[in-house]
């Protein structure tokens, strides 16, 4: 379930399923970082579970113009903003245009065994200007089902 304690792209704005995902035009942190409530850890585990949590990041609408993508998370002790120039580099991926189509599940992946700062965040690097493409990225306790999310529409008689 997506909450504000879980994903790196939410900010209010409507109250409706845009805030959920965000824009990303140029290199970037995300929008959420996401608090650990502990100084350090080698694991993040759900509460309650032994097994690791997993890194969802999917499109919601697509790429028109980037030559690829370059999504990190990264890990850091200092707020409010994490500082990319100090953070570590947990799990780094490269995207190419043609993998930023809309509703694309990008990652899906179990966070690694790591030494975790208190905070977690991701780091955009477009390489050359984006333009209109929006990532939704959030932590779960398991992995999504492998396929293209559907479009977010509510069919008649939902």
């Amino acid at each position: 379930m997506l909450d504000l304690k879980n994903c790196f792209t939410y900010t209010f704005s409507a109250g409706t399923f845009a805030d959920w995902h965000q824009a990303v035009t140029q290199a970037a942190i995300s929008a959420n970082v996401i608090d650990l409530g502990i100084a350090a850890a080698d694991d993040i585990v759900p509460s309650g579970g032994d097994s690791p949590l997993w890194l969802v990041v999917r499109t919601v609408t697509a790429f028109a113009t980037t030559v690829s993508m370059g999504i990190k998370l990264i890990t850091d002790s200092v707020l409010p903003v994490l500082d990319a120039a100090t953070a570590d580099d947990v799990l780094v991926f490269r995207f190419a245009l043609a993998e930023l189509t809309a509703n694309t599940l990008l990652i899906n992946q179990p966070l690694p065994h790591f030494k975790y700062k208190k905070y977690l965040g991701i780091e955009y690097e477009p390489y050359t200007n984006a333009t209109a493409g929006t990532i939704m990225a959030y932590l779960t306790d398991g992995p999504e089902p492998a396929i293209n999310a559907p479009a977010n529409t509510v069919e008649a008689g939902t």
